[in-house]
C-alpha cells in the first residue's frame, strides 16, 4: 500500500523559497523525509557554529523539538508519522486520535519554523536580498517580507532596489506582481525625482505614481489621497519632532562643512545629525521631503552663485539640480504646492535685484515671474493662506515694507509696513500669524512682531534676551522658536523660546555649533 505521505504536493509541511528548504519525499514508509539545504547556501542566512550532529538540526517527530535557526542543516524525520499514517487504515479510533494529534503537533512545529525562518529574513533583510535564495522567493513571500513595518533596512531605497532585482531575474512572469509589491513601499519617503526616475518605469505603476508625486507635492490634498502607507517603518521613523531640523548656512568658517542639527525632544535640545560638504556659504534652504535644497549663496571666490544642489537625508548623497537663471545671495525663499519660489537678493555686482524666479519641481525648470516693487536683499519670506510675503530687507537703507504675492495671478499687493525697518529678520508662521524676530537697523536687533492678516496690522510684541540678525525662526510643538544668528560681531548659539500666554521669551539649551540656521 502506497504511503498518504508519498506525494510531495499535498503534504508539504513548510512552503518556503524552494533553494532555502528542498522537501525529498519517498514512498519508503521506513525512509526518512529531509528538509534541508547545503550549508553553504544556508550560511548566507545565519551563522552556524559546530553543533553535536546527534542535536543539530529541528526535528518534527512528536518527540523533541529544537527550534533553533543558527544550527546547520536544517532536518526533521517523518517516520513516525509515516507509520501513523499506515495505521490509520486498521486502527480503532483511538490510534486514530493519537496519530492525528502527532501531526497536528507535526505541523505546529513546522508552522514555528516557518515563522522563525520569516523572522530571521525581517531581521537580517540586507543579507537575505543579496543571496541566490533570494531570487527563488515567490511573490507571497516576498511581499508579507517587504510590507513589514519591521523590515530591518538602512533606507526604503533598499526595499526598492531588492524588489526590482527579484522582478529583473523573471520580468516577464513576475511584472504582473509588481504594482502589488510597489504598494508595499513607503513611497512617502522618496523625492519626486527617485519616484520619476526609477519607479514611473516599472510596469502598471503610473497610478501609485501619481498618488505618491501629488501627496509629495501637494500637502493640502493628503487626505484625499490614498496610499497603504503614509510613515517610515518603525527601523527608519523619528519621533516627529525629531524629524525637525535646521541647516548651518554660515559657521566659524566660510567656506567650511555645515552641518545639519535636529531636535530632541526628549532631552529638549538641538543635537548635531549630520555634516553637510558644501563649498558655499548664506546659501536658502527649502526643505522636500526627505531633502533640502540648497539655493545660491556665495562661492568659494565669494561672488554670488545661481548653482541648486539636492541633499538626500535617507541617503546622505547629494545631487545636481538646474541652476537659476540669475545669481543670487541674500536672497530669501519659500515653498508652496511644489514650487520653490526665490526673491531678489543681490547678484554678482552686489546689486539689490527685485526679481523672482520659481522652480517647479514636476517641470524641473526655472522661469520668471512678476517682480517685487521695489529691489531689496536680505529679505524674509512666509507662506500664509497660499499667498507668500516678503518682509523688511536692504537696499541702500533698511526697510519696513511688506508685500504679498498671488501666485495663482501672478500679482504683488502692498501690505501694511513692519513698525520698525530691519534687514535679515527671522520669520515665522505661527498660529495663524507671521512673526518677524530680530534682525538688523544699525545694530543686531531684540524687536519681535506680529501680523494679523484679518486686521492687515502688525503687533509689537516682548523683545528676544539676545539681540540678533539672521535668525532661524520656526513654529515647533506648538511654540515659536529664535534658533541662532548673529549679533555684536559674532555668531551666536543661543536658542529662545517665546511664552505666548506670559508674552516672554525663555532660553534654552544652546545649540552645539554656534551659525546662521535656516529651515
Amino acid at each position: 500500500m502506497s504511503s498518504p505521505f508519498s506525494e510531495c504536493s499535498s503534504h508539504s509541511p513548510v512552503s518556503m523559497s524552494p533553494r532555502l528548504l528542498t522537501h525529498s519525499c519517498s514512498s519508503d514508509a521506513a525512509s526518512t523525509t529531509t528538509v534541508a539545504t547545503s550549508e553553504e547556501s544556508l550560511n548566507n542566512f545565519m551563522p552556524s557554529p559546530p553543533m553535536d550532529s546527534a542535536t543539530s538540526g529541528i526535528y518534527c517527530d512528536g518527540t523533541q523539538s529544537l527550534l533553533d535557526l543558527s544550527t546547520s542543516p536544517i532536518a526533521y524525520s517523518q517516520e513516525s508519522l509515516q507509520e501513523a499514517a499506515i495505521a490509520l487504515t486498521t486502527a480503532p479510533s483511538t490510534d486514530y486520535s493519537l496519530a492525528r494529534a502527532d501531526l497536528l503537533e507535526s505541523e505546529e512545529q513546522c508552522n514555528i519554523l516557518r515563522q522563525r525562518v520569516t523572522e530571521y529574513e525581517i531581521r537580517n533583510f540586507m543579507q537575505v536580498c543579496k543571496s541566490p535564495e533570494f531570487f527563488d522567493f515567490d511573490v507571497e513571500h516576498l511581499q508579507r517580507l517587504v510590507e513589514h513595518d519591521d523590515l530591518n533596512v538602512s533606507a526604503e531605497a533598499d526595499v526598492f532596489w531588492a524588489i526590482r532585482r527579484w522582478y529583473k531575474y523573471d520580468e516577464e512572469a513576475r511584472s504582473c506582481h509588481l504594482p502589488d509589491l510597489v504598494a508595499c513601499l513607503r513611497l512617502t519617503q522618496f523625492d519626486v525625482d527617485f519616484i520619476y526616475s526609477h519607479i514611473n518605469s516599472l510596469p502598471g505603476c503610473e497610478l501609485l505614481v501619481n498618488k505618491a508625486v501629488e501627496w509629495l507635492l501637494r500637502p493640502c490634498a493628503r487626505g484625499t489621497i490614498s496610499l497603504r502607507y503614509m510613515k517610515p517603518r518603525k527601523v527608519l521613523q523619528t519621533e516627529d519632532e525629531m524629524y525637525s531640523i535646521i541647516v548651518q548656512t554660515r559657521g566659524d568658517h566660510r567656506i567650511a562643512d555645515k552641518c545639519v542639527l535636529r531636535y530632541n525632544k526628549a532631552l529638549n535640545e538641538w543635537q548635531k545629525w549630520t555634516d553637510i560638504k558644501l563649498e558655499r556659504s548664506n546659501f536658502a534652504i527649502v526643505q522636500l521631503e526627505n531633502s533640502i535644497i540648497c539655493i545660491g549663496g556665495l562661492g568659494r571666490n565669494t561672488k554670488p552663485i545661481n548653482h541648486v544642489n539636492r541633499y538626500n537625508l535617507n541617503t546622505q548623497a547629494w545631487e545636481p539640480m538646474p541652476s537659476m537663471q540669475q545669481r543670487r545671495v541674500y536672497m530669501s525663499v519659500a515653498m508652496l504646492d511644489g514650487k520653490i519660489y526665490v526673491f531678489g537678493g543681490q547678484d554678482e555686482k552686489y546689486q539689490a535685484l527685485n526679481t523672482v524666479e520659481v522652480f517647479d519641481t514636476v517641470a524641473g525648470r526655472w522661469q520668471n515671474m512678476a517682480g517685487m516693487s521695489v529691489r531689496r536683499a536680505s529679505t524674509a519670506a512666509a507662506v500664509l493662506d497660499g499667498k507668500l510675503y516678503v518682509i523688511g530687507g536692504f537696499n541702500r537703507a533698511h526697510l519696513r515694507l511688506v508685500e504679498r504675492y498671488d501666485p495663482a495671478k501672478n500679482i504683488w499687493t502692498q501690505c501694511a509696513e513692519m513698525n520698525e525697518a530691519r534687514g535679515w529678520p527671522g520669520v515665522a508662521v505661527h498660529n495663524g500669524h507671521i512673526y518677524v524676530i530680530g534682525g538688523w537697523f544699525n545694530g543686531a536687533l531684540r524687536t519681535v512682531e506680529r501680523y494679523s492678516l484679518s486686521a492687515n496690522k502688525w503687533t509689537t510684541i516682548c523683545s528676544l534676551n539676545v539681540a540678533r540678525g539672521s535668525i532661524c525662526g520656526l513654529s515647533m510643538n506648538e511654540t515659536l522658536w529664535a534658533v541662532g544668528g548673529y549679533g555684536e560681531g559674532i555668531l551666536r548659539d543661543t536658542v529662545e523660546v517665546y511664552d505666548e500666554e506670559n508674552d516672554n521669551w525663555l532660553e534654552e539649551k544652546i545649540l552645539p555649533e554656534a551659525g546662521r540656521y535656516v529651515r
